[in-house]
């Protein structure tokens, strides 16, 4: 092909793409319109957010973290635990305040910001407190993407109730009578969730097999064989 051909053939291709675009522009639908501007405003409501959390100071940080820990927001989904979360000089002490204060689920992300920040101060809160908090926002899940997927992957939520020994099992044990759903988030996550029809009974049979010494325990697929495995744990 001759340059001259092919600065030719190059001109009406980039023509056509501009025609193309031009066209494509035109037929955006109101609809598309008022999406994409919900969306452009999202991220800047988000991205202000974001600013307005990171400059808080700490104090005021762990405020918003209980108020956020109380509504059972995933770590993931609190701003506060996100920004605290990256600070070197949070105070461990109030945070072990809160736990020890609370002993129930309302305290779930200042304990679990204590254990990523400060593992000696978290252990030093007693092993029946730590379990109870846990266990407790366990039962009071609605959703259960804090504590992950048995089977699939464990949140650090799940990994501290594991870690928490025998002062969880009574209350474990209370939850292989709760038959209630255990549904998650999340498009691919739902999709594993329809699979098993996870319940609450589910996740504290996974976690007793695991802390009773079964390290590579997971739960079957079938709803029956799940019963099957929870029965003689009732007696």
């Amino acid at each position: 092909m001759k340059p001259q051909t092919a600065i030719g053939m190059i001109s009406i291709l980039a023509c056509l793409c501009a025609a193309g675009c031009s066209k494509a522009k035109r037929e955006e639908t109101p609809e598309q319109t008022q999406l994409k501007t919900q969306l452009d405003q999202q991220e800047k409501q988000a991205a202000q957010t974001a600013q307005t959390y990171h400059a808080m100071d700490n104090a005021a940080l762990i405020g918003k973290l209980q108020e956020q820990s109380a509504r059972k927001r995933e770590p993931f989904n609190s701003l506060a635990y996100r920004e605290l979360v990256t600070r070197k000089d949070v105070d461990s002490k109030a945070l072990a305040s809160i736990v020890n204060e609370k002993k129930n689920g309302d305290a779930i992300l200042p304990l679990l910001l204590l254990k990523k920040l400060d593992e000696k101060s978290y252990m030093q809160i007693p092993a029946a407190v730590r379990s109870n908090v846990l266990t407790d926002a366990l039962e009071q899940s609605k959703t259960f993407n804090m504590w992950g997927i048995p089977n699939f992957y464990l949140e650090d939520a799940s990994n501290a109730l594991l870690e928490s020994g025998q002062s969880a099992y009574p209350n474990l044990r209370r939850m292989l009578s709760e038959t209630r759903p255990a549904p998650v988030y999340g498009s691919k996550a739902y999709m594993v969730y329809m699979r098993y029809q996870f319940r609450l009974c589910d996740y504290a049979l996974f976690y007793l097999k695991r802390m009773q010494g079964d390290a590579n325990f997971t739960l079957p697929v079938s709803v029956a064989d799940r019963d099957a495995l929870i029965k003689p744990m009732l007696k």
